[in-house]
């Protein structure tokens, strides 16, 4: 088949690292952005083992898909749904499991035993009695069914080794962590970098938590940046009010030295890093930034997260190393294009609205987030490029832009094994100055446009200098992206052992569960903002009939998957990626 690429789009797997220890550990996941995060979001496994066993009882009635109770009407007994709502207008006598789905119960509802909600919401009218607890968990269920039976099933990416060590000291109101992680995604700049230090966090009787973050960063190819030696760091402090997912404010410092990268909203990190390590090929550039940070934030509810963060940093370009990878296939690396130097400074305003049952693989909510930055320099030091490409930067120390980001997920269930997933993705110029290098955008490539070839929409063809030479630089002020998928369950089971739910626990690790059926379809732009051959106005978006556009079919098992994509446009061959992560 011409044109295949079947590892265009690269393999997945996080070398932003997860480090799991014992029941008493903390997880610590070290991301590329210089944060450090130490939350689990996964069901709690005796939650999940006890939700099995009641959904399993003999005693319980089991139920699929959208269920509504009419008032005047109910069960005797307990009642399991599984992949779907219910609206309780009746009566259960017992209690009311839901899996993976959402419960609302009217003003005439009873229960006279527990209600439990697992991957979903709860909502309860004025005068809707429940008459034991209410416990609402916000991750999913993995479970695999056995006719009107369900066992539960491991994340494949749970089978992968971490990379990385981690010991904790926990007390009553403190905890305190030695992290040795990977920090970011392996890259042609720094390899594989590595975090390491102590981690401090805690949680008062008043309510307010502190967490302390000062981490060390090794880099295994020397220095970048015009640093000295190998090393960078990361330090972060953030004291909240009250602990996470309740109403709160709180207030961050930090401060880091490090290798950022530059359009990060594509590829996931690790699909990244994996590329680069096994092919040699990285999908991102990047430049080294040395600064501190401080901020304010309030979560007024639960999903919503206001935000306000000013920045003081200097940065600069960073050369191609030659860091080892296992396969290489021109011997030499795409060069990373050098970036407008200088100190900046930069304010950010960012609303984070998250409903989402699962932050890894949701299956029902809204994701918004949104950001506007104003950014300044008194000695910026710009790169010449043509004025067809981008107008000169000011040198007298007047240098100011302003770039916004819009991401919009919205993922739901249409049926008990079906879900539609949209988003609709926009960033770049809004106003002032023009963008520096290294806020500057493309599109193409094996995310989020997989039937056409890296960065083909990037605006570069008038650069001929020759230090943009073999790195296909992103040029572009702005971009849009709308992506469409309807992914179905197939049920596929086959199992080195028989299998029986009541022997899920002790299977062998050799089981095939049933994937995603994916059916996708991709559309954007990426231009030029402004007047000239090229250009458009700042408020237009470019016709529909220039847009770049997709249609694929793939399959994905848990975030494993393999894609077939073409590109609309005459003359584009078909194109296979492989992902270890969803695609959004």
């Amino acid at each position: 088949m011409t044109g295949l690429r079947p590892l265009a789009a690269v393999l997945a797997l996080g070398l932003a690292a997860v480090a799991r220890g014992e029941a008493q550990d903390t997880v610590i996941v070290i991301h590329p952005e210089s944060s450090v995060v130490d939350e689990s979001r996964d069901l709690p496994r005796d939650v999940a083992a006890d939700a099995v066993r009641l959904f399993n009882a003999p005693t319980t009635t089991r139920l699929v898909g959208r269920t509504r109770v009419p008032a005047g009407n109910g069960w005797q007994g307990d009642v399991g749904v599984r992949t779907g709502a219910i609206t309780l207008a009746g009566r259960i006598t017992g209690t009311l499991l839901v899996i993976n789905g959402d419960a609302t119960l009217e003003e005439t509802a009873e229960v006279t035993g527990d209600v439990i909600v697992i991957g979903g919401t709860f909502a309860r009218a004025p005068g809707a009695r429940v008459g034991g607890r209410v416990a609402v968990y916000r991750e999913p269920l993995s479970y695999r069914t056995d006719g009107d039976l369900i066992a539960l099933t491991q994340n494949p990416k749970a089978l992968f080794p971490f990379l990385g060590a981690h010991k904790t000291w926990e007390g009553t109101e403190a905890r305190s962590t030695l992290t040795v992680a990977t920090a970011g995604t392996f890259n042609r700049v720094e390899g594989l970098p590595i975090v390491f230090g102590p981690q401090s966090e805690w949680q008062f009787a008043s309510g307010p938590r502190l967490r302390v973050d000062i981490l060390g960063l090794a880099r295994s190819v020397g220095s970048v940046g015009g640093e000295p030696g190998d090393l960078g760091y990361l330090v972060n402090v953030d004291l909240r009010s009250t602990p996470r997912d309740a109403p709160a404010f709180g207030v961050r410092l930090g401060a880091s030295s490090v290798v950022a990268p530059i359009e990060d909203w594509g590829l996931h990190d690790a699909e990244v890093g994996w590329a680069a390590f096994l092919f040699q090929r990285d999908y991102r550039d990047y430049y080294f930034t040395r600064g501190g940070q401080g901020g304010l934030y309030v979560q007024p509810v639960a999903p919503l997260t206001l935000s306000l963060d000013v920045r003081r940093d200097w940065e600069t370009s960073v050369d191609t190393r030659d860091p080892w990878s296992v396969i290489r296939y021109s011997g030499a690396w795409r060069l990373n294009p050098p970036i407008d130097a200088g100190h900046y400074t930069t304010l950010r305003a960012t609303v984070t609205f998250d409903t989402r049952n699962d932050p890894d693989q949701p299956t029902v909510g809204w994701l918004l987030t949104t950001h506007v930055d104003n950014g300044w320099s008194g000695d910026v030091t710009p790169q010449l490029l043509p004025v067809g490409v981008r107008a000169p930067i000011p040198t007298d120390g007047s240098y100011e832009f302003t770039r916004f980001m819009l991401d919009v997920r919205r993922y739901t269930r249409i049926s008990p094994t079906g879900r539609v997933n949209l988003r609709l993705f926009a960033s770049g110029w809004l106003g002032g100055d023009p963008l520096p290098l290294q806020q500057r955008l493309s599109l193409g490539g094996a995310d989020p446009l997989p039937g056409y070839g890296f960065r083909e929409s990037a605006c570069n063809s008038d650069i001929t200098a020759p230090v943009f030479d073999n790195t296909s630089v992103a040029a572009c002020d702005r971009v849009i992206v709308t992506q469409v998928e309807y992914r179905g369950h197939l049920s596929l089971h086959w199992s080195y052992q028989s299998a029986h739910p009541e022997n899920e626990l002790a299977k062998s690790l050799f089981t095939l569960l049933g994937p995603d059926l994916v059916v996708f379809g991709d559309g954007g732009q990426a231009w030029l903002v402004g007047t000239g051959p090229g250009r458009l106005p700042g408020d237009r978006l470019p016709a529909l009939g220039s847009w770049l556009a997709d249609l694929g079919l793939g399959i994905d098992w848990s975030g494993f998957g393999i894609y077939l994509a073409k590109g609309v446009t005459a003359g584009e061959p078909f194109r296979i990626t492989v992902r270890l992560d969803h695609r959004f």
